[in-house]
C-alpha cells in the first residue's frame, strides 16, 4: 500500500522514512524525513489515505525548534507510538492524530 498511497515515494513533497498500513482502514501512518522539512518544529508524522490525501498531521509534544518525530510503530487498538528528537515517547490516536499520552525521557549529553 505504501507505493499506492505516495505515488512518487513522497508525501507533501517530502521523502518517506517509514510507512505502516493500518489494518482495515485503507490508510497508513507515514513518517516523513524531517531533514527535508527545514527549520523549526517539524510535524512529520501523518496519516495518509489511499490516493494521497492527508487525514491528519500529528501534533508534537513540545515546541522546541529541533522537535520532530524520529521513529514510530503501530500498537493495538488503533494506537500509534512515536519517539521524538527531544526524547518524548507519545501515543497517538490513529483516528484523530491527537496525542493521548506522552512521557519525556532524558537525552544523553
Amino acid at each position: 500500500m505504501h507505493s499506492d498511497i505516495t505515488g512518487n515515494g513522497k508525501v507533501l513533497g517530502v521523502a518517506v522514512l517509514d510507512a505502516q498500513e493500518l489494518a482495515g482502514d485503507d490508510s497508513a501512518i507515514v513518517l516523513l524525513d524531517y531533514m527535508e522539512m527545514g527549520e523549526g518544529p517539524r510535524r512529520n508524522l501523518v496519516k495518509v489515505r489511499r490516493g494521497g490525501s492527508i487525514a491528519w498531521m500529528a501534533d508534537l509534544p513540545s515546541t522546541s525548534q529541533q522537535e520532530c518525530y524520529v521513529s514510530m510503530d503501530l500498537g493495538r487498538a488503533g494506537v500509534v507510538f512515536a519517539n521524538t528528537w527531544r526524547g518524548y515517547r507519545v501515543s497517538i490516536d490513529s483516528e484523530t492524530g491527537r496525542i493521548m499520552a506522552s512521557a519525556a525521557f532524558p537525552i544523553a549529553a
